[in-house]
């Protein structure tokens, strides 16, 4: 009789186990992102903390909390296969290159690689600024932008499309300032990393001197409009 209430015992230990195994908890936010891991801490009313299938943990105040569920293993599987993107809030860095041709007959083809790092305020709005360099490939000339970056992801997918604006001033052989308008697609990766592809308009104003001779000058600008294809990396 021991033996057969040990094993009922164990067999519902076993059972508990499992379930508890098959079950994550799932926190979704007021900013539409959704937190699949375990709650490792929870203050009623204040604040939780969850931990993720990678280890991460994140914290977040009940203000930012929609509600807290349970789902079985399969359907995380399901979700996570499709998957809502976790949340992106924090640092947010960017990499991108591409090619810029001229549409303004000013020989202002040219290669850009630049680099942007501001913050990522939730999973559609970012906010930052960056450098880069432009190589001219028909007047070998360089420039070196300096801008502010604002984007937004328009949806909160794996997949989403997305709109960039740049603005500064660029010094070096190409002076002025310049404006950026993009629209593209993001690939989300793992983590918060994704590749991005993008259709670019870019305008910038080029002052320059102007020589009659070695004494007799005066200032003047032109405006060069251009059109390209950036890839790039988030990380």
């Amino acid at each position: 009789m021991r033996k057969l209430l040990l094993l009922c015992v164990l067999l519902i230990g076993a059972c508990l186990h499992c379930m508890a195994q098959n079950y994550t908890e799932v926190v979704y936010l007021k900013n539409g992102s959704i937190i699949r891991g375990i709650i490792i801490e929870q203050v009623p009313n204040s604040s939780l903390k969850i931990q993720t299938a990678d280890g991460s943990i994140f914290a977040y105040s009940m203000d930012e909390v929609v509600k807290i569920t349970k789902e079985v293993g399969a359907s995380r599987n399901k979700y996570e296969r499709f998957g809502e993107k976790k949340s992106l809030k924090g640092y947010k860095g960017f990499v991108e290159t591409g090619y810029i041709f001229d549409l303004s007959d000013c020989n202002a083809n040219r290669f850009e690689l630049s680099t942007t790092h501001g913050y990522q305020f939730n999973n559609y709005l970012f906010v930052g600024g960056g450098a880069g360099i432009n190589f001219y490939t028909d007047a070998d000339l360089y420039s070196v932008p300096l801008f502010a970056s604002f984007r937004a992801n328009f949806m909160n997918k794996k997949i989403t499309p997305f709109a960039d604006i740049k603005s500064g001033y660029t010094v070096g052989d190409v002076e002025g300032a310049f404006v950026t308008v993009g629209f593209g697609v993001r690939f989300a990766l793992a983590k918060k990393m994704a590749l991005n592809l993008k259709l670019e308009y870019a305008y910038q104003e080029y002052d320059y001197e102007y020589y009659y001779s070695s004494s007799s000058y005066y200032y003047d600008n032109e405006s060069i409009n251009g059109i390209g294809v950036k890839l790039g990396f988030e990380f």
